[in-house]
């Protein structure tokens, strides 16, 4: 009797593969089985009347191996960051049932869990991140016998948005008023921090007090803005 896995005579050794001869039956014992050993395995029996032979197909059921990179960012804003992969190049035999994300501090070095998608998603928004702090990310393949290895990020990402915010306008100077409103005009910040201006705000405090409040928003990005409902002699 012989056995060949893939047209392959096996070679056995009495470290892993073992063949067991009997009168009426033959088996094959594989210890510590890797993946590698899946494939179609035939048994070839001949004797001086002739051959016959039968196969079968094994499976080695494993852990998945890691997703498939490059892992790397599809969006990054100050608060969120979202990360895109691929699907691992080997399931392990069986079906992935999904991804558990994680997501490094590079302050604290501190790995911490993210959330879970299903086998079908290959991106996380990885949210409730703090501006302009650095982060590492992972991710790993789940199967039914466990997860996989992990697939990280190479370098660590800055959390911050494509453009900056607006730097202050000029101050705001007095352009006319009555004793219950007053109109305001200021000139244009020099940079928009790469993104048009959209409105202003304006704000207001008493003279003595520390707190500033809204009082008014503008409609569009004209650097002008009428007050009303103020109180005389105040």
């Amino acid at each position: 009797a012989s056995w060949l896995k893939s047209n392959e005579t096996l070679k056995f050794d009495n470290q892993r593969i073992c063949l067991e001869q009997l009168e009426r039956n033959s088996s094959i014992t594989i210890k510590k089985s890797v993946r590698n050993d899946t494939g179609k395995y035939k048994l070839v029996l001949t004797n001086s009347s002739g051959t016959i032979e039968s196969e079968a197909q094994v499976v080695v059921l494993d852990r998945p191996l890691a997703p498939g990179g490059p892992f790397e960012p599809e969006e990054v804003r100050a608060h969120r960051i979202k990360m895109k992969w691929k699907r691992p190049p080997d399931d392990g035999g069986c079906e992935i049932t999904g991804y558990a994300l994680e997501r490094m501090d590079e302050e604290t070095g501190r790995w911490i869990p993210s959330g879970e998608v299903g086998p079908d998603e290959t991106s996380f928004d990885f949210k409730g991140l703090t501006p302009n702090k650095k982060y590492k990310f992972r991710v790993k393949a789940i199967n039914k016998e466990g997860e996989s290895e992990p697939l990280e990020t190479t370098d660590a990402i800055l959390a911050k948005n494509p453009y900056d915010p607006p730097s202050p306008p000029s101050q705001p100077v007095i352009d006319d008023y009555d004793n219950k409103s007053v109109s305001l005009k200021w000139k244009r910040p020099p940079s928009d921090g790469g993104r048009p201006i959209t409105h202003y705000v304006v704000e207001i405090k008493d003279k003595f007090s520390p707190t500033w409040s809204e009082v008014a928003k503008t409609e569009d990005p004209t650097p002008e803005c009428k007050v009303e409902g103020l109180k005389e002699k105040m």
